[in-house]
């Protein structure tokens, strides 16, 4: 019954139906508490800690995922569930702003996932570093993970992580004060077709865009991609994107340049 109740949490969440899946990833791990299964009970709580990260419930999502980590000595041959654990964990602390935690949390990943072999995981890892380190506002310690992902990309393809880090890039850029260049990257973003492209991608592009619009004094520009920015991220159902686009608009009104 267990597997039954997270398999279709899984394909609730895949549907985007992230309520749906918690209530079942819920059932799941109800009944998998009653067994000696340790293996099911960890993988139902990584599940969850997931759902529950990508609705925005911060403290649900970290005791799912610290409660994983913990019992996880009891299925030392899960490395994939534990380099997942992790990586999660990361994103969360990300979320918080709290960049140290996740720069240790996607270290702690990048060793697991480099013995597992998961390059694509792997590779978002290493996105995750550029990530906190640009917010960090330290862009000569983001360079050499942008370079490693460069390299990697060449031995291991992946359209998906290609397109995302056109959007990492542009953010590079825009923290050394290279507008233009940003700007470019934002463009190949979100040409249309691109492969790998999907609402996060947009939603960070455009994002991006509004924020080197802003800066530029380009306030109509700005809102454009701040509208976008909020609608791709919507669709996409990440609240950290949400903030973001949302943020950009309260600049905007700030300077008396919002618009209806």
């Amino acid at each position: 019954m267990a597997h039954a109740y997270k398999g279709t949490a899984m394909a609730s969440y895949y549907r985007r139906e992230v309520y749906a899946a918690i209530k079942l990833g819920e059932y799941a791990l109800a009944v998998a508490e009653r067994t000696t299964n340790w293996e099911l009970i960890n993988k139902c709580r990584y599940d969850l800690g997931e759902y529950y990260l990508t609705l925005g419930d911060y403290p649900q999502a970290f005791d799912h995922l610290f409660q994983c980590l913990d019992d996880l000595h009891r299925t030392p041959h899960l490395m994939e569930v534990e380099a997942g654990t992790h990586h999660k964990l990361a994103l969360l602390f990300r979320y918080r702003r709290q960049y140290a935690d996740a720069i240790g949390s996607h270290h702690l990943s990048l060793d697991l996932l480099r013995r597992c072999g998961h390059w694509p995981l792997l590779m978002e890892a290493l996105r995750g570093l550029v990530y906190c380190y640009l917010a960090l506002d330290q862009p000569d310690e983001a360079l050499p993970y942008l370079e490693q992902l460069e390299h990697l990309l060449g031995e291991h393809p992946n359209d998906q992580v290609a397109a995302s880090l056109l959007t990492d890039w542009a953010y590079y850029h825009q923290r050394t004060g290279d507008l233009r260049q940003s700007m470019a990257f934002c463009t190949r973003a979100m040409a249309p077709g691109l492969p790998g492209q999907d609402e996060n991608v947009l939603s960070t592009a455009s994002v991006i865009a509004g924020e080197n619009a802003l800066s530029l004094g380009r306030y109509d520009e700005a809102q454009l991609f701040a509208n976008l920015a909020m609608q791709y991220a919507l669709e996409s159902r990440q609240s950290a994107l949400m903030n973001r686009a949302a943020a950009l608009r309260r600049k905007l009104y700030e300077r008396g340049q919002a618009r209806p």
